[in-house]
């Protein structure tokens, strides 16, 4: 994600930070790389059937997860996270205090999360709710699940969206349908991550998996959605549509009666733009396409068939999730030209840093914000050239001036407002890595990149791994993370 705190801060901090900076209209043509990456085996997955009720705003859902026991360990119970909940009070709303008012324009609105009733078998499941947001479920399971062996368990629910212009919720152009279903939590060597649905950053940590959704709503919406949809059938003034999205991360959509769609596409990838306002959905279209040129070449192939860059009602930024992105309508408008850009440019970038190389993003929420918005400035190097690329390093540093003693490996429950971590997390992140560049040249570091990307692709890493990568290069990384040149 990339933040904006809000409309008149931002306004306030662009004017003075890009005041000088001006875009130099260049366009490359750039070969695609060829793709090495392998899919994983034994991946849950998720059938969901979900419909819409447009009058109450609920999601009435069925679901069954086929679970993999990945680890070494028997498994007595399964946990989930049910994210809506954090949205039911006041108190848990996810959001800092000074946001809330923008958060929830016409106060606050609940959002919740209703379990009905678990199976496995037809046989019934018991099950917890736990967690300071109530926002974790806990599945106790009939018998125990070895090491590879599979389960499934069936919930019924129901998912209530508040009047919110977060990333969960609707304003008064769309439908944000995101971090909505019953998802398993991480277990590796730690066990059972359970990590709430934070204030400050993004608070999501998951496993790639294979999903077979069914979405029935109001035929006068349109959607956009991670994957692909496979058939549109209408009923009773209504249009379900089957979307197959396999080996990702996570599943949203976006909803809305007001949307002009544009698409495009490079080799293998369909490209859309979801917008309300036609010039500046254009030239959103355009950056998503030229940003998956320039990763395409510099990291390694985008494996997906889909990419949409969705303007939303959404006053953060920009959000990612696999396959789409919630872009701030905002950002739509002469005045906000170049932070569009940026946003798109940057939250581009997530698809490979988050959705196909995943990590933490509570432990450890440097690892995939520095190295996308690092990823954002070797965008407008590639397309503006190098004097672009050093005028926005300048300015990250003179952003950073002040954050000397903080240093980005925290996570997010560590930083004290948004502003610290997206001080120290993007910039001074992005600083380090250029920084690292430098050390190793340019034919080593995109080399390494591409190495990294590969090998990681669909996995989840750490910080010690993409640390040892450097050193193995004769980065002394101890002496770079301290920021010594």
């Amino acid at each position: 994600m990339l933040i904006v705190l809000s409309k008149k801060k931002f306004l306030k901090l662009f004017i003075v930070l890009f005041l000088l900076f001006s875009i130099i209209t260049c366009f490359e043509k750039i070969d695609l790389q060829a793709f090495k990456g392998e899919k994983k085996d034994n991946l849950n997955s998720y059938t969901i059937n979900a419909s819409f009720d447009d009058k109450l705003k609920n999601l009435s859902c069925n679901q069954n997860i086929v679970y993999v026991n990945n680890t070494q360990n028997n498994l007595n119970e399964l946990y989930f996270h049910i994210y809506p909940n954090a949205f039911s009070k006041e108190e848990y709303a996810p959001f800092v205090k000074s946001e809330l008012k923008e958060a929830y324009p016409n106060g606050f609105s609940e959002g919740h999360i209703k379990i009905k009733s678990i199976l496995s078998n037809k046989a019934k499941l018991n099950y917890s709710i736990s967690g300071e947001k109530e926002d974790i479920l806990m599945v106790k399971l009939n018998k125990e699940l070895k090491p590879s062996e599979k389960i499934d368990v069936y919930i019924e629910y129901d998912v209530k969206l508040p009047n919110s212009i977060g990333r969960f919720g609707y304003g008064d152009n769309t439908i944000n349908i995101t971090n909505w279903y019953p998802i398993a939590c991480v277990y590796d060597e730690r066990g059972w991550n359970k990590k709430g649905y934070e204030k400050i950053g993004d608070p999501f940590y998951s496993n790639i998996s294979d999903f077979d959704v069914s979405i029935n709503i109001p035929n006068k919406y349109k959607i956009a959605s991670t994957g692909i949809i496979k058939s549109k059938k209408k009923e009773n003034n209504r249009n379900i549509f089957k979307v197959d999205a396999k080996n990702v991360r996570d599943f949203a959509f976006i909803l809305s009666d007001k949307f002009t769609i544009l698409s495009t596409n490079i080799k293998d990838t369909n490209i859309y733009s979801y917008f309300f306002d036609e010039k500046y959905g254009k030239e959103a279209l355009e950056v998503a396409k030229d940003s998956l040129v320039v990763f395409n070449d510099l990291f390694g192939k985008y494996p997906y068939k889909t990419y949409s860059v969705v303007e939303s009602d959404f006053f953060i930024g920009g959000m990612e999730y696999p396959n789409l992105v919630m872009i701030d309508k905002g950002l739509y408008d002469q005045n906000s030209k170049f932070y569009l850009e940026y946003v798109v440019a940057h939250e581009t970038a997530h698809q490979w840093w988050y959705s196909l190389v995943g990590n933490d993003e509570i432990s450890e929420p440097w690892l995939d914000e520095a190295l996308t918005e690092y990823s954002t400035i070797l965008y407008f190097e590639q397309k503006y050239g190098k004097e672009v690329k050093d005028r926005l390093i300048k300015n990250m540093k003179v952003r950073t001036i002040t954050k000397q003693s903080k240093h980005i490996f925290k996570s997010t429950t560590e930083f004290d407002n948004s502003i610290d971590y997206s001080l120290c997390v993007y910039s001074k992140g992005a600083l380090m890595i250029d920084n690292i560049r430098k050390k190793v040249g340019d034919d080593v570091f995109f080399d390494t990149l591409r190495k990294y990307y590969n090998e990681n692709i669909y996995k989840n890493v750490t910080s010690s791994q993409f640390m040892n990568m450097w050193e193995e290069e004769g980065v002394d990384t101890e002496k770079i993370m301290n920021g010594n040149n």
